[in-house]
């Protein structure tokens, strides 16, 4: 039940976030049709599935066999920075290009659309597999996964037209950029939820009854608790806030470029 509170709730912001995105790249007579944008959703949704549970079995098991799981704390950057950030967002800008390919001219906004498409498929998959009501609420009105993409399809595009210009410095920065802006703030974000969930094993671990150990972590984590919950809503609205401006800013660019050749403006 949580799990489709926790969908309704996503599926709910996704139209809220999205649609003015969509919308500006409909006005701007955009490249990406609906099936396109369908492929995208599929190639974020189920190789999501795949990627998460391998990842997950297979950094466990070495983790275990090493001894790893141990320290809990070193795990939790691990976790955080390798899997989710690393393997997770390369995973989903390979996907992207996959669907890009076929495209030989593609406006900026019909980028950062593609590459949230297939954030947004991620976003579905985890939001399944994963389940906390609380947590699941939280990413449902963040959408996180789909500003990281649309943060990477930005610095992707910027990317490609340095290129075009022979650019080649200029080129290398923004393809560094398209990659390691994400896997940060994608990073920072987990590593806060994992954080999280290692004080609050910490009370259940206690052998208090369930309101003494509520009690107990209040007392012992409390002020660790309150950061950790402060650095994810701010990494949070951060990403949500520039995501959006990006997109805006980004369909305004297009405007003025048809103004500039065309002389017709749009109403965006």
């Amino acid at each position: 039940m949580s799990g489709l509170i926790s969908l309704l709730f996503l599926l709910i912001f996704i139209f809220i976030w999205c649609y003015p995105v969509l919308k500006r790249q409909k006005k701007l007579g955009g490249y990406v049709d609906k099936k396109t944008e369908g492929k995208a959703l599929l190639f974020g949704l189920i190789p999501a599935t795949a990627v998460l549970l391998l990842c997950q079995f297979a950094l466990g098991w070495i983790f275990k066999l090493t001894g790893l799981n141990n320290y809990k704390v070193f795990i939790c950057f691990l976790n955080a920075f390798l899997m989710y950030g690393m393997i997770e967002e390369a995973t989903k800008y390979g996907f992207a290009r996959l669907v890009l390919r076929k495209f030989e001219r593609l406006k900026k906004i019909d980028i950062m659309i593609i590459f949230g498409f297939v954030g947004m498929g991620y976003e579905i998959a985890e939001t399944l597999l994963i389940g906390g009501l609380f947590a699941g609420i939280g990413r449902g009105i963040f959408v996180a996964h789909i500003m990281y993409q649309f943060i990477m399809g930005h610095f992707f595009y910027e990317s490609i037209h340095a290129k075009n210009r022979g650019d080649d410095k200029s080129a290398k920065k923004n393809m560094i950029f398209s990659l390691a802006i994400p896997m940060l703030l994608h990073g920072i974000n987990d590593l806060f939820c994992e954080l999280i969930s290692v004080f609050t094993d910490m009370g259940r671990n206690t052998g208090l009854p369930d309101v003494s150990a509520v009690s107990q972590i209040l007392v012992s984590q409390g002020v660790s608790l309150i950061v950790c919950l402060a650095v994810l809503v701010f990494t949070n609205v951060f990403c949500l806030v520039w995501g959006l401006k990006l997109a805006k800013k980004d369909a305004d660019v297009e405007v003025n470029k048809v103004v500039q050749k065309t002389g017709n403006g749009y109403d965006i």
